[in-house]
């Protein structure tokens, strides 16, 4: 008996260390996760893959660009993922006998699914659409790739386009060199009407718009747009300057909507 009597208050001490150590490496374990979390969010959003409020920027360039006055290059709507999507896109931009700047429209090919807007990209380039007839964004003249997404971002989205250019295709298609290319780009986006108290859009691709385009160094390192995203380009005499970005579509058209 006396000995059972011992026994207790060690066996009570190693109960409570245990509850202790038990409940120290819980937190120190929801410490561990907090700190995943926050890593990871901030990861998030330097990869610009969640957003919540505009920024004070984002709201002063959605407002601006209601004067009409810049340059609005798009990133089509989303279209199925295929790895090899390049050599699709060679057929529509190049096999075909119309001319340079002209397109095999590919929505009429068996390779269609490749190269076009899918089901969800159809309804988001539409809806699109009606966010900025709504907004009454001023658009005048439209530019657009060859390629069958980026004619049916400009037909759904803004209406249809004024000329397709073979040089707004993203780069993967080509055997190029980058300075000659890029000389190209910025010659061509140097030259694009803006009729005033518009915008001109370009219906296009990521992999277009390269930071050496501008004078200014605004633009950001490695640019990529999601579908339905666009940058705000502005000629000068001192050549082209890049604006801002508008990563996702959404973080232009939620400023004009509050509750």
């Amino acid at each position: 008996m006396k000995f059972i009597k011992h026994l207790i208050i060690p066996i009570i001490i190693f109960f409570i260390l245990s509850f202790a150590l038990i409940t120290f490496s819980a937190v120190i374990n929801i410490y561990e996760k907090r700190d995943k979390i926050n890593k990871f969010i901030e990861l998030k959003i330097k990869k610009k893959e969640v957003y919540n409020d505009n920024t004070d920027e984002d709201i002063y360039w959605a407002n601006e660009i209601l004067n009409g006055g810049y340059i609005l290059h798009f990133r089509h709507a989303e279209r199925d993922k295929w790895i090899d999507v390049t050599m699709y896109d060679a057929l529509e931009s190049d096999v075909h006998q119309k001319g340079i700047d002209e397109s095999r429209l590919a929505e009429n090919e068996y390779f269609k699914n490749a190269v076009c807007l899918n089901e969800r990209g159809l309804i988001q380039a539409k809806a699109m659409g009606e966010h900025i007839k709504l907004i009454g964004l001023p658009i005048g003249k439209v530019y657009s790739s060859v390629s069958c997404r980026s004619r049916q971002t400009a037909e759904l989205a803004f209406n249809g386009y004024d000329s397709l250019h073979r040089i707004l295709v993203h780069k993967g298609p080509y055997n190029e060199k980058k300075d000659i290319r890029l000389e190209k780009l910025k010659k061509f986006y140097s030259e694009i009407e803006i009729v005033k108290g518009t915008n001109s859009i370009v219906s296009s691709h990521n992999s277009v718009i390269d930071c050496k385009m501008f004078v200014n160094d605004k633009c950001p390192d490695d640019p990529f747009l999601e579908e339905g995203g666009f940058y705000v380009i502005s000629q000068t005499d001192q050549g082209l300057i890049f604006e801002h970005e508008f990563h996702f579509y959404n973080s232009f058209n939620m400023v004009f909507y509050e509750r």
